[in-house]
């Protein structure tokens, strides 16, 4: 005997529900990789949740992982071209939101690296969507083209341009994960210890330190390069920092990074990413807007300190 018809739809409904689940870690990464935030990838995760109950197409059953890729894919496009107007107006730099890789284990942590990030920032609109979908959705230049509104031989060339782009700008080489971390430690030891020197030796000659306030949070305006002027920076800022403020390691965007934190759980008052070549520090980004900060203070809220930091209690500034 056949089961009821509504019995069929609703457990078909449950399957499509399970698959939805498994694959929002990468509607999510791929949301973030083309927008570079994670309040706008979340809330076009969902979105896309709400157009997927509203339709389900049988395309859908047939091939949920591209018929999801497809509309997260154009709504983060749709978000991205609203982001590029906005930053007309904003204050200082614009960076990428960090995120902590640690509570997203579905997330690739080569996937969200923020120094791969900034080299996508560099890339149109078009051009970062091409390439995403590309690289981590393996769809082709035809399914590319629809959701861009391209021919496929247009895509092909802007992922070629976009692609040459990227592997001339990003690191050529990985970087040992523990001498990362040495780095790391070294400057949060030298910064508490107001150290200039070993502060400057941990730095690349030609070291570049970026700031995003946003215009609601004291940060570098302006790109400052240098050691000794961004270790000088380094250090007047900490000095300028309330008192009972502390530091914590955590893993942001696949890497470990810091965090600036007052004594209330969860309180993240800047977050540091760093991109080195195994022996010195290149690049230091500096987030301390606090609307790019309010996913990673629910993070370190929700999950506890023990579960998302990799050091103790943190080193007080």
């Amino acid at each position: 005997m056949s089961e009821p018809r509504e019995c069929q739809a609703e457990q078909a409904g449950t399957d499509l529900n399970q698959a939805f689940a498994e694959l929002r870690p990468a509607m999510l990464a791929l949301a973030y990789r083309i927008t570079g935030s994670r309040a706008d990838a979340e809330d076009i995760v969902q979105e896309c949740f709400l157009r997927f109950h509203r339709a389900r197409p049988e395309e859908a059953v047939r091939s949920l992982k591209a018929y999801l890729g497809t509309i997260t894919a154009r709504l983060s496009l749709n978000r991205l071209r609203d982001q590029r107007a906005r930053r007309e107006t904003y204050v200082g730099e614009w960076l990428p939101e960090p995120i902590a890789t640690i509570e997203e284990p579905g997330i690739v942590a080569e996937d969200v690296s923020f120094a791969l990030l900034m080299v996508l920032e560099r890339l149109s609109p078009v051009e970062r969507v091409i390439f995403v979908l590309r690289t981590a959705f393996d769809f082709n230049f035809a399914e590319i083209g629809k959701i861009v509104g391209r021919d496929s031989a247009a895509c092909r060339k802007a992922f070629s341009r976009a692609r040459l782009r990227v592997l001339a700008e990003r690191p050529r080489f990985s970087i040992d994960r523990e001498r990362h971390r040495a780095l790391v430690r070294g400057f949060m030891e030298a910064t508490r210890g107001q150290d200039l020197e070993r502060l400057v030796s941990l730095l690349d000659e030609k070291v570049e330190l970026h700031g995003d306030g946003g215009g609601k949070a004291l940060t570098a305006k302006k790109p400052v390069r240098g050691g000794r002027a961004v270790a000088q920076f380094v250090l007047a800022a900490t000095r300028a920092r309330p008192p009972g403020t502390f530091v914590t390691e955590i893993d942001l965007n696949g890497a470990p990074a810091l965090v600036l934190r007052g004594r209330e759980p969860g309180n993240v008052a800047a977050a540091f990413l760093f991109e080195t070549d195994g022996k010195r520090i290149c690049s230091i980004f500096s987030v301390a807007n606090p609307d790019k900060l309010a996913a990673l203070s629910r993070a370190l809220r929700g999950s506890g300190e023990d579960s998302v930091t990799t050091t103790d209690k943190g080193a007080e500034l």
